[in-house]
């Protein structure tokens, strides 16, 4: 058992699953190619507004609202049931092709493993037993618990309280650079995974580890 690193925490959309059956039908509906990583961008701001401005709503509301944002600047209509219908793609997600042999490498070893997702906790409990992955992860954290978004530091904190690890024996695991700086900076070790289109924040520390797969970075882990 790797003497370093304790417990792994993991980022659920993007990282583990595949987002790529939502952004089909957001980019469907809107008929435009770039509405996905528009409404995406979105989502991210007002949540991150939400925590700068001491309020919080959930990422499902914070998702419909900017939605909505988006369709009234492309001079689109959607009823509620059409809305209601593309987010629900959220919860049918596949895991990446990697995902499942990285996950069974790191149980192997005997690594402890959570997942710590911004969504909500109905919502991420959905998509790992969906996805299949439900059985790797000993809990699953949501942000709902702190009213804070992550990068937020409570979170990370959040976590580690609750599964008695010292930060630096915790490892954040994400494909978002935002995710693994904010983690970082809350004395967490950093595993980031440059799915395709991800790239490294220049002004924070180069993580412990990077690799472009889940099953080459648990390779890494194990080494550690």
């Amino acid at each position: 058992m790797n003497k370093k690193i304790n417990l792994l925490i993991f980022d659920v959309n993007e990282t583990l699953l595949d987002l790529r059956p939502l952004k089909t039908a957001i980019n469907r509906g809107f008929q435009n190619d770039t509405a996905f990583d528009q409404w995406f961008s979105l989502l991210l701001q007002y949540s991150w507004v939400e925590t700068i401005t001491e309020e919080f709503r959930g990422f499902g509301e914070i998702g419909k609202a900017v939605l909505e944002m988006l369709a009234e600047k492309q001079n689109k209509k959607f009823s509620a049931g059409e809305i209601e219908n593309i987010l629900d793609w959220i919860r049918k997600l596949p895991p990446h092709p990697d995902v499942v042999e990285g996950l069974e490498m790191l149980k192997k070893e005997g690594f402890r493993m959570v997942v710590l997702t911004n969504g909500t906790l109905e919502v991420a409990k959905e998509q790992l037993k969906y996805s299949g992955l439900d059985a790797y992860f000993e809990d699953i954290f949501s942000v709902e618990s702190v009213k804070n978004y992550k990068p937020h530091g409570m979170n990370y904190q959040k976590v580690l309280g609750q599964m008695n690890v010292s930060a630096t024996e915790a490892m954040m695991v994400a494909c978002h650079a935002w995710d693994i700086t904010g983690a970082q900076r809350a004395g967490l070790q950093g595993c980031f995974i440059a799915r395709p289109g991800m790239v490294w924040y220049p002004l924070e520390n180069r993580p412990m580890i990077l690799e472009n797969t889940l099953s080459q970075a648990a390779a890494k882990i194990i080494e550690l």
